[in-house]
């Protein structure tokens, strides 16, 4: 009997490996057996009974714990009440009993009402026949065979008990835990490693509601081989074939394997969009997938994704080719190479390049994501990285293709960087280095016609810090020199020296306290923290306005950036300060919950000279202090949180920048996320040309357990314009599910500028995509685009299929 059990759970799993899980259960769920029932079910319909379907009507909470989203009721499994039924059948005795039981010879026979039980493992039937002298058993009679989680129903059934061989006619499946079902005509086992169904069907629909079934005149399961064959398949939606093929190749297991994928369909710019992926499994360390791809105004592309692993590393390269562009009447190309490299714990390497034909590839044929039309730069970058527990070292390449009507960022041909920080210890002197040396160049240089200057940077610092640390507080001095150089190329040609230095020396000092307090807020013990700061700096003044500005800018001014030792990004510029930063912190966290509910932060720089480094552009800093930076957050559950940024010109009474943000989720699966930017024309630190005042609401909204709406919008208030705009539904049960998404959002026009802001929003233009997915659960889906679109719309997004 055993070996019975093994034949049958090796039958379920394969019928029902692909099925989406029907139950997720968790520690919190109660029984889901029928003793969870609520009421009672004798007068549901009898094809209800027969599947053992429990309606949500009929079920209790217990029973409705983990049911998967859209399900509608249950498979609820008959209470096995009988003795050893929580023992494993290898371990516990058999009992049988029948109405009568004969033996002849090497003949026991078994009729009316025969049951057996071998710990978990039942088996009813009308008949039954054991043959000692080949170990065989013919059941008979409605045959009904379960263990927890499966049950097997025949007419007909003839096992070989030693060898676990055998057959069953007029067979039904039910898996309760995943929800499949399936009947066959005849399921035999011939071998050890083969079963064999005829006239079989499978679904992951409920019987209340069966959509879909998927029919095969036979199928044959080779789990040496990991692969299954069926002829004579279709896919039928409410008894309607939809799909036919007369042989398909297919896994049973775990291991890749030839053939097709589901499809993707999408319509943009009114237009058609297929694609049909073929997986080819070429060996186990390589593989590829080919797509033809048919775009309905612009002709027929093929893609290809290659994946190459090794013991140091793993590439990606994706190409796409679309010949003679019936719209545009040109070649439209991709190449797309990625590589993460591992050769020991110290050396790494990584590679991320995309080239495209030309600038329009991805707002004509890019249908997954507006996102990416919207990007401006190709990042085209290679690099080693060596890291220890003292040393980091970098070598890398960086080039850009800009696909918008944007200035060219400069090209690193090649970037060195290296850098020595001691670990820390308290009390002890901290050593610490930083060499970067770069050859800058850009395709509108000098030498070549053009207005920018290029050449090799040399940037270094060294120095020391001593960090001092108690419970009760914190000092910490450091002492840093830092040295930049420059050999230009032709800069004689406007005017500028072609070999440029400058040396600043820095000295910081960053000190705070800590104060708690106890507190008890509505019966709850809570602790309040209050953190005082100060951060003084002092850096050299060196003229720079004749040294070019390669890859720096100005840092957003945020709290943060009272405390950091410099104003800029990148190392052209050695900014002067004399200055201290005054911040305070407070923090309020409730004890019992361990969490800081509330943070609040308020501070400022005063500086005690002008700031004569700037950007070129900028001007000099004459002012004595700051705006006030501000920051709340306030985190009261696991739900919630709201953050608050600010920055207060207390001079003019103005606010200069704000920054709110919001994000709710609740136990239902709603989701709710709003934000607001506003920053002022000419803000100090990071200044801009026109204000910013843009706002964006999504949800996620289930509006019950089958119905789910999504949208998005986020709206530019100083130019009057949506930026983008995103509307969907979802519906889905136990045994289908379909999205569709509406995605309106602003692109670069390139033929004039990107993202200008003028009369007209003559910089912009929109562009629009439907999106669809749409899958039977159990089999797979057709499209995955629609899931990448949310994921990278509304924050927190995640598919709960």
């Amino acid at each position: 009997m055993p070996v019975f059990r093994l034949l049958l759970i090796s039958l379920l799993t394969t019928l029902s490996g692909a099925a989406i899980a029907q139950v997720n259960t968790s520690a919190d769920c109660g029984s889901t057996d029928a003793s969870a029932l609520n009421t009672d079910t004798s007068e549901l319909p009898l094809y209800y009974q027969h599947w053992h379907w429990v309606p949500n009507s009929h079920l209790s909470d217990a029973s409705k714990c983990g049911l998967s989203p859209g399900c509608q009721g249950r498979f609820i499994e008959p209470t096995r009440n009988w003795q050893g039924s929580d023992q494993s059948p290898l371990k516990a005795p058999l009992n049988v009993s029948a109405d009568t039981i004969e033996s002849v010879g090497t003949k026991a026979t078994m009729t009316g009402d025969v049951q057996l039980r071998k710990g978990d493992l039942s088996l009813d039937a009308g008949y039954a026949q054991y043959n000692r002298s080949n170990n065989t058993v013919l059941l008979r009679d409605n045959v009904v065979l379960r263990q927890p989680g499966i049950m097997l129903r025949g007419e007909f059934a003839q096992i070989d008990t030693n060898k676990g061989l055998g057959s069953l006619e007029q067979a039904e499946i039910l898996s309760f835990d995943t929800g499949a079902r399936g009947t066959a005509g005849r399921i035999a086992r011939p071998d050890y490693s083969r079963f064999e169904l005829e006239q079989a069907s499978y679904t992951q629909c409920t019987p209340d509601n069966e959509t879909w079934s998927l029919h095969a005149d036979s199928i044959d399961l080779d789990y040496d081989s990991g692969r299954g064959v069926a002829r004579g398949t279709s896919i039928r939606v409410y008894d309607i074939p939809v799909f036919y093929s007369p042989y398909l190749n297919f896994p049973v297991d775990e291991r890749r394997a030839t053939g097709f994928l589901f499809p993707s369909i999408g319509f943009a710019d009114s237009s058609l969009d297929i694609s049909t992926p073929y997986y080819l499994n070429l060996a186990p360390n390589y593989d590829a997938i080919i797509t033809p791809r048919f775009i309905e105004q612009r002709g027929e592309a093929l893609e290809t994704e290659l994946r190459y692993l090794n013991k140091y590393s793993e590439w990606a390269v994706n190409t796409s080719y679309l010949p003679n562009d019936k719209r545009d009447e040109i070649d439209r190309w991709l190449l797309g190479i990625s590589e993460n490299g591992y050769m020991n714990e110290r050396w790494g390497t990584e590679i991320d390049f995309t080239k495209v034909s030309d600038d329009e590839y991805f707002r004509d044929l890019g249908l997954a994501n507006l996102a990416v039309k919207r990007s401006s730069h190709l990042n085209q970058q290679a690099a080693v990285n060596y890291n220890s527990d003292d040393w980091s070292g970098r070598i890398e390449v960086q080039r850009y293709q800009t696909i918008a009507a944007v200035e060219d960022p400069y090209q690193k041909l090649p970037q060195l960087r290296l850098n020595y920080q001691s670990p820390a210890k308290n009390f002890q002197l901290e050593p610490s280095m930083e060499f970067e040396y770069t050859q800058f160049d850009h395709r509108d240089k000098l030498s070549e016609g053009g207005n920018k200057i290029t050449g090799q940077r040399l940037f270094g610092t060294a120095g020391a810090s001593l960090p001092m640390r108690w419970r009760w507080g914190f000092v910490e001095p450091a002492f840093k020199s830092r040295h930049v150089a420059y050999e230009l190329e032709d800069a004689d040609l406007v005017g500028i020296d072609n070999q440029l230095s400058a040396n600043s020396s820095q000295f910081t000092l960053d000190s705070g306290l800590y104060f708690e307090r106890d507190l008890s807020i509505t019966d709850q013990d809570w602790t309040q923290t209050l953190e005082p700061r100060l951060f003084y700096r002092y850096s050299e003044y060196v003229d720079q306005s004749d040294q070019p500005d390669f890859d720096s800018s100005a840092l957003t001014f945020t709290y943060q950036q009272l405390f950091r030792d410099t104003r800029f990004t990148g190392h052209d510029r050695l900014d002067d300060a004399n200055q201290v930063a005054v911040g305070v912190s407070s923090r309020f966290i409730n004890n019992e919950a361990g969490r800081e509910v509330l943070t609040a932060s308020l501070g400022q720089l005063h500086y005690f000279d002008d700031g004569r480094v700037q950007l070129p552009g900028d001007n000099v800093r004459k002012s004595n202090n700051s705006d006030l930076a501000g920051q709340i957050r306030i985190l009261p559950d696991d739900y919630r949180w709201l953050s608050v940024d600010v920055l207060y010109d207390a001079r003019q009474g103005v606010l200069n920048q704000t920054n709110l943000s919001y994000h709710q989720r609740s136990d239902s699966g709603a989701l709710f996320n709003a934000g607001y930017t506003f920053r002022r024309e000419g803000n100090t630190l990071g200044g801009l040309e026109n204000d910013v005042k843009q706002g964006d609401v999504s949800i996620s909204l289930p509006l019950n357990d089958q119905w789910k709406l999504y949208a998005k919008t986020q709206y530019d208030f100083e130019d009057n314009r949506p930026v983008e705009n995103l509307i969907g539904a979802e519906y889905q049960n136990c045994c289908w599910l379909t999205r569709i998404v509406y995605q309106r959002a602003l692109e670069p026009d390139n033929d004039i500028g990107s993202n200008l802001s003028s009369t007209g929003n003559t910089g912009t233009q929109n562009n629009s995509a439907v999106l669809i997915e749409f899958q039977l659960k159990g089999l797979g889906g057709l499209g995955t685009a629609v899931t990448s679109v949310l994921k990278d719309s509304i924050f927190g997004y995640l598919s709960d299929e």
